[in-house]
């Protein structure tokens, strides 16, 4: 492999900020695949960076305390989605997580996406982006979006008050014209809690 494809590679990495993450196509430019694979192989055995799963890489973040610190699952999906030029959104635990109605860190963060269907690997955790159809992203506000995924990972029958009364707090954040033109893409028995919550 010519020096100066080895030398590039390793310039980028260097120049990078700790933390950032990587992808193996991210250097497509400078060498084969298989010399990609190889350089950022050495690279990894002599720490420089971290493999957190297939084509993804990271140039680690240490703390004297906690060691590496690895980014979450939302960072990293965003960071797929970059670059495969996908839209994604976050469903089920996650929502919920995001929202902050639940303080247990998913393990399995679950997205729609327009982009590939698959699952990530990291450690022990996974990223799983389920293809949909574009209608899904008819609702372009990140926050209301959120709260609909919320609604129905709790589904019709389990809303509770203690419910409703955590996720008011997102409900009353969302912009008025969110409110007039977007929630109506939700379902009817969701569009009709939410404009409850933030009418009252």
């Amino acid at each position: 492999m010519p020096e100066t494809a080895k030398n590039k590679i390793e310039n980028k990495v260097s120049k990078s900020s700790r933390g950032e993450l990587f992808f193996a196509e991210d250097f497509k430019h400078f060498a084969t695949p298989e010399n990609i694979r190889l350089t950022l192989f050495r690279m990894e055995n002599d720490g420089f960076i971290e493999r957190l799963a297939h084509g993804i890489y990271i140039k680690p973040k240490k703390d004297p305390l906690l060691g590496t610190i690895y980014p979450n699952l939302e960072e990293i999906a965003r960071e797929i989605a970059k670059r495969d030029k996908a839209r994604i959104a976050p469903t089920g635990v996650m929502a919920l997580y995001l929202l902050g109605l639940t303080t247990q860190v998913p393990l399995k963060a679950v997205y729609l996406t327009d982009g590939s269907q698959r699952e990530v690997k990291i450690g022990n955790r996974i990223i799983k982006f389920k293809r949909t159809v574009p209608k899904s992203f008819a609702i372009k506000d990140e926050l209301l979006h959120l709260i609909v995924q919320a609604f129905k990972e709790k589904g019709q029958q389990e809303i509770t008050e203690e419910f409703l009364n955590t996720i008011k707090q997102a409900v009353k954040k969302l912009d008025e014209k969110v409110m007039q033109n977007q929630v109506v893409y939700a379902p009817v028995w969701i569009q009709k809690q939410i404009n409850n919550l933030y009418q009252s």
